[in-house]
């Protein structure tokens, strides 16, 4: 609903489409069809579709704010294949706004050039997190969003703050990230509120009013 929302703010005049990086077994990208299919949209859906790939050290572990635990991962964890994701579009989505792009990121990330109004990352890595953030963020429209799945991830919640990475890829400072380390507060959860969702947007900050001192 709040990925939603922010989608029909856009103008229908900007062009671009929404974007999935991760998908599972298609339970978002299921509804991210329907809301890109309600503003006359595509969506354009990036997945190996064979799991995640083998993760390197910085990716074995990561830690989890909220409440101090760690998540591993391994190769091919969370695989949902073409076919199962497709079946869910299909029976309770709409799948002709769907556009699917199989491989690994590092493959299909550079072929890929249209405008975006909106990017949803579950990509669980860091290192897959650095590419679709390299290739999608020249990309997204001033103004528009890019949500996070792993928000709850110190290894990926410090990546929008890493002035370094930004710097070199980008030549510009870090974004910052809405709800970096707690999530977004949707639920109700131990200590207050959380999710698993955070969210940042492109920002011309030279249109910015200037902070009183």
């Amino acid at each position: 609903v709040l990925m939603a929302a922010e989608v029909l703010k856009v103008p229908r005049s900007t062009p671009g489409v929404l974007v999935e990086c991760g998908a599972y077994k298609g339970g978002s990208t299921v509804n991210l069809s329907l809301v890109a299919a309600l503003v006359g949209r595509e969506l354009h859906v990036f997945d190996s579709f064979a799991g995640l790939p083998e993760p390197d050290a910085d990716d074995e572990g990561h830690l989890i704010l909220g409440d101090q635990s760690v998540s591993t991962y391994a190769a091919g964890d969370y695989m949902g294949t073409l076919d199962e994701v497709t079946r869910a579009v299909n029976r309770y989505g709409n799948a002709d706004v769907c556009r699917f792009h199989e491989g690994f990121f590092d493959d299909t990330m550079p072929k890929f050039a249209e405008p975006v109004v909106l990017a949803f990352l579950d990509v669980d890595l860091l290192r897959s997190e650095e590419t679709c953030l390299e290739y999608l963020w020249p990309l997204l429209e001033p103004g528009c969003y890019l949500f996070t799945d792993e928000a709850q991830h110190h290894e990926i919640a410090q990546l929008f703050y890493d002035r370094d990475w930004w710097q070199q890829t980008h030549r510009q400072d870090p974004p910052g990230l809405v709800g970096a380390g707690s999530g977004v507060g949707l639920f109700l959860s131990p200590g207050g509120f959380g999710s698993s969702l955070g969210y940042t947007t492109k920002v011309d900050r030279a249109t910015l009013p200037a902070r009183a001192g």
